[in-house]
């Protein structure tokens, strides 16, 4: 298995009871909105980088990038990376570990159409990572 990432883009991110979350709303890799310039309440991520269990990351970050500028860029700590090594040899998966980040957005300033371009960079090598296309909707197309 080589390593891998994914995002999910949603409206909010709760935490429940169990160590689960709950994601309310969530995009594909396209989101209409009506009009522009617009300001969304909120916008949340979960993005996910997965590595095979022979090589745990060392380091690990997320950085999301719109329009040329960096919005987010979390990097996770020695102390996050053996909490997630602690909890997949809890797990004892075979496959390998996975580390998350989740991202809220509040506001969000949108001034035109635009893209959410994601990377994950782990040990130094650039993992490409889905985004959100953000789009005018097409006419006769109503968002609610």
């Amino acid at each position: 298995m080589t390593r891998f990432a994914y995002s999910v883009f949603c409206d909010d991110i709760r935490n429940e009871l169990n160590n689960k979350i709950s994601l309310m709303g969530i995009f594909g890799s396209l989101m209409y909105l009506q009009s522009f310039p617009t300001v969304l309440p909120k916008l949340c991520a979960v993005i996910t980088a997965s590595t095979p269990v022979d090589r745990p990351f060392q380091s690990v970050s997320f950085k999301g990038i719109m329009d040329g500028n960096v919005i987010f860029d979390i990097s996770l700590d020695e102390a996050q990376l053996n909490e997630i090594k602690r909890s997949a040899s809890i797990i004892d998966d075979p496959k390998g570990f996975e580390a998350k980040a989740m991202v809220v957005l509040s506001p969000f300033h949108l001034a035109a159409p635009t893209k959410v371009h994601v990377t994950v960079i782990a040990d130094g090598e650039e993992i490409q990572c889905g985004g959100l296309q953000i789009s005018q909707a097409p006419d006769g197309l109503t968002i609610i």
